[in-house]
């Protein structure tokens, strides 16, 4: 277990990034009225198919290729504290269309990891230049939107052919 929820998403946005995401949105939705925490991560990244994410759910495998082990647990943590803190934890994928990770759990519950430092998560997965990381932060009525492009002049992206 991670001791952090911004470790867990930057552990989930380094997935994103290997597989091949162009766009990550992050999205932290705190409703102290409700008393919930909401994280989702979205991705437009190669996606799974539903026997791969069901293997990746069910025997915490790992979609990544080239590992010596195939163990992946980053899903499987943030999984456990979400109900562990009384929430619900759904993973939406589809091959060429990306990914979707949704966490839910109990703001007030007593296990419930501190948010940690998201400013160094961002960052972190901002580090590349042809991704675009948006943060989106609501907490009750003050929201808070970032975009790692914003104010970046958009060159086109150049083809293979283009760089022969």
């Amino acid at each position: 277990m991670l001791e952090e929820l911004s470790l867990h998403i930057l552990d989930i946005g380094m997935n994103s990034l290997a597989a091949g995401a162009r766009k990550l949105e992050v999205a932290v939705i705190e409703n102290t009225k409700r008393d919930w925490l909401i994280i989702r991560l979205r991705d437009d990244g190669q996606g799974m198919d539903a026997e791969t994410l069901q293997d990746v759910l069910d025997h915490r495998a790992s979609s990544k290729k080239g590992r010596k082990k195939n163990i992946g647990l980053g899903l499987a943590f943030l999984q456990q504290t979400s109900e562990m803190c009384g929430g619900t934890f759904h993973v939406a994928s589809r091959p060429g269309q990306g990914t979707t990770v949704t966490a839910s759990m109990r703001l007030s519950h007593i296990d419930r990891p501190p948010l940690g430092n998201i400013n160094s998560t961002i960052l972190t997965l901002s580090a590349r230049a042809d991704v675009d990381v948006q943060l989106h932060y609501r907490s009750d009525d003050q929201t808070f939107h970032f975009s790692s492009q914003e104010g970046k002049p958009h060159e086109p992206r150049r083809t293979q052919e283009a760089q022969r």
